[in-house]
C-alpha cells in the first residue's frame, strides 16, 4: 500500500520556492506536480486551515472561525485563542471541537493510522488529531501530546524539547529526528505529518524576504532533505506519497489597526456590544446579544466608512444587508461563524525586499509579516505532490485548495469520500488521468452609500464542480 507524508512549511509562498534558499523543494518541485492555483480557506489564518486540511471541508462545517474565536455554545461572553489548552476545555466541557470528523476519525475504521507532529502553535497541532485518545494515531507538539502517554515515552527516546527560539530551527531538528527514528520508522503509519513553524514564525518577526526569514527557511529546508534523505533510503517506504503544502501565503504590514480599540473609541453607540475577535489580516464580530440584529447595520455602515476596511460578510441569519456579502458565499457560515467577518483592505505592491502584497492588520509592525485577509497574495499558497500516484515535471493550473488534501488522501488510500466532504479529489493531478478540469469563476459585488462615501466591494470565487475557493476580496471607498 502507498503511504502519505505530509511536510508543511507554515506561511510558504510559492515564490519563495527557489534553488539558493530552498534546493530541496525546488528539486522536489521539479520531479512532481506543481499546484500554481492553490488555495487557503479564509480567513487565512493557520489553525483555522489546519482544521480544513484534516476535515476537507471549510470553517463554516468545521466550527473553528478563527485564530481568536468565540465558541457561543461554550462561552457567549469572551473571544479565545484557539490553543491546546482552550480547545481542551470545548472538549472536556462535552462539546465538540470540530463540527465534522478528521482524518484519523475516518480512517481508523480500517485499522489505518494518521500521526502528525508539528512545532507550531499548540492550536494547530491539537486540531489535526483531538480525539487520538479514542480513535488512534497521535499529535505529537513541544507542549503536549494526545494521547498524553506519549510524551513521557518520547522524552526517554529524545530527551526534552529545546526552548522556542528564532529562527526555530532547533525544535525543527528535533521534530525531524522523532518523525524520521520515531513516527515513520517505529510506528510507519500510513499517514505521517511534519508541520514546521517556519517561515512564518521569522516573517511576522522581520518581515517577507528578509535576511532572517530567508535564513529561517534555508535551514528548515536543509532540516526536511534528512526526511527525503530518509525515505529514499527506507525500505519500509519503497512506495511513498509527499504532499508538501502550506497553511496560507503572505503579505507585509502596510499600517497596524487596532480595531477592538478604535471601534470602542468610537462614537458608535453599540460599540460594547460586540465581541472582536482580531486574526492579523481579519476580523470577527460578535453580538453579546446574538437577538440584538438592528444592530448590525449600524456597525456595517461604521466600517464601510473606514479606509481600511476590505471585504465584508454578514451571517445569513439576518437575511440580506447592504453593503455586505453572504457568509455562506465564501463558505463560512455555520454553527459557531461569527456574524460579521470583515477582511483587511490591501494592495499587490512591494516591500523592501521585492514581495509583493501589502495589507493593514491588527497587530503587529509596520514592514513585517502577516495574514489572515482576503489578499489574492494569501489566499495563494504552496502545494507540491510527487511520488508514484502524481504525474511528474507537470505544472497544474485548475483551482485547488487546502480542502482538497483530505479526499485526495482518502481516495489514494482507497477510501470513501464522507458525503459531508466540500473538498475533491486531485485527479488532474494523477498518472493516467485524462479528466478534464472544468473551472468557473464569480465575482459578487456589494455597495453602500453612508455619510462616510461610497463602499464597494467584490469577491472573487474559483469553482471546480462544487468546491469553491476564494480568490480574493476587495473593496473601495470613494468620498
Amino acid at each position: 500500500m502507498t503511504k502519505i507524508v505530509i511536510a508543511v512549511f507554515d506561511g510558504l509562498q510559492p515564490s519563495q520556492i527557489n534553488s539558493l534558499d530552498t534546493p530541496n523543494l525546488f528539486n522536489l518541485s521539479g520531479e512532481g506536480s506543481f499546484f500554481e492555483n492553490h488555495h487557503p480557506v479564509f480567513p487565512s489564518v493557520t489553525r483555522v486551515n489546519a482544521a480544513s486540511m484534516v476535515t476537507g471541508v471549510n470553517p463554516g462545517k468545521h466550527w473553528l472561525a478563527g485564530n481568536t474565536f468565540v465558541a457561543r455554545d461554550y462561552d457567549d461572553s469572551n473571544v479565545m485563542p484557539a490553543l491546546n489548552d482552550q480547545l481542551s476545555k470545548i472538549r472536556n466541557s462535552g462539546l465538540d471541537v470540530l463540527g465534522v470528523p478528521t482524518l484519523q476519525e475516518i480512517i481508523s475504521s480500517k485499522n489505518m493510522n494518521y500521526v502528525a507532529i508539528g512545532v507550531g502553535t499548540s492550536g494547530n497541532a491539537y486540531v489535526h488529531n483531538p480525539l487520538a485518545d479514542r480513535y488512534g494515531g497521535a499529535t505529537i507538539h513541544p507542549e503536549f501530546t494526545i494521547p498524553s502517554s506519549l510524551s513521557g515515552e518520547l522524552e526517554d527516546l529524545f530527551g526534552t524539547w529545546p526552548s522556542e527560539q528564532l529562527p526555530n530551527t532547533p525544535r525543527y531538528r528535533k521534530a525531524v529526528d522523532i518523525f524520521t527514528e520515531y513516527i515513520l520508522e517505529t510506528v510507519n503509519p500510513e499517514v505521517g505529518l511534519i508541520w514546521s513553524s517556519e517561515p512564518d514564525k521569522s516573517q511576522h518577526s522581520f518581515g517577507v524576504g528578509s535576511d532572517e526569514a530567508k535564513l529561517a527557511l534555508q535551514e528548515a529546508d536543509y532540516e526536511f532533505g534528512k526526511v527525503i534523505k530518509y525515505l529514499n533510503n527506507s525500505p519500509k517506504h519503497q512506495n511513498f506519497d509527499l504532499m508538501i503544502l502550506s497553511d496560507h501565503g503572505y503579505s507585509t504590514i502596510s499600517e497596524v489597526v487596532d480595531v477592538e480599540s478604535i471601534l470602542k473609541s468610537s462614537e458608535l453607540e453599540s460599540a460594547n456590544e460586540w465581541l472582536v475577535a482580531q486574526n492579523g489580516g481579519s476580523v470577527l464580530f460578535y453580538l453579546k446579544n446574538p437577538d440584538e440584529v438592528f444592530l448590525v447595520s449600524e456597525l456595517i455602515e461604521w466600517l464601510s466608512g473606514q479606509i481600511w476596511c476590505g471585504a465584508l460578510c454578514s451571517s445569513d441569519r439576518f437575511g440580506e444587508i447592504p453593503g455586505t456579502i453572504s457568509s455562506s458565499l465564501i463558505m463560512n457560515e455555520g454553527k459557531r461563524s461569527p456574524d460579521l467577518i470583515m477582511s483587511f483592505n490591501w494592495d499587490s505592491s512591494d516591500n523592501l525586499h521585492g514581495y509583493s502584497g501589502q495589507v493593514y492588520s491588527t497587530g503587529g509592525s509596520v514592514g513585517l509579516g502577516q495574514h489572515g485577509s482576503m489578499s489574492r497574495h494569501e489566499m495563494n499558497n504552496t502545494l507540491i505532490c510527487r511520488g508514484p500516484s502524481f504525474l511528474e515535471g507537470e505544472k497544474i493550473l485548475s483551482p485547488t485548495g487546502n480542502i482538497d488534501i483530505l479526499p485526495t488522501i482518502l481516495y489514494i488510500l482507497g477510501q470513501e469520500i464522507p458525503d459531508q466532504v466540500e473538498g475533491r479529489i486531485l485527479e488532474e493531478s494523477f498518472k493516467g488521468s485524462d479528466n478534464e478540469i472544468i473551472s468557473e469563476t464569480e465575482i459578487y459585488e456589494a455597495s453602500l452609500s453612508t455619510e462616510f462615501g461610497t463602499y464597494s466591494q467584490e469577491i472573487t470565487i474559483s469553482a471546480v464542480g462544487q468546491s469553491r475557493y476564494v480568490d480574493e476580496g476587495k473593496s473601495w471607498l470613494k468620498k
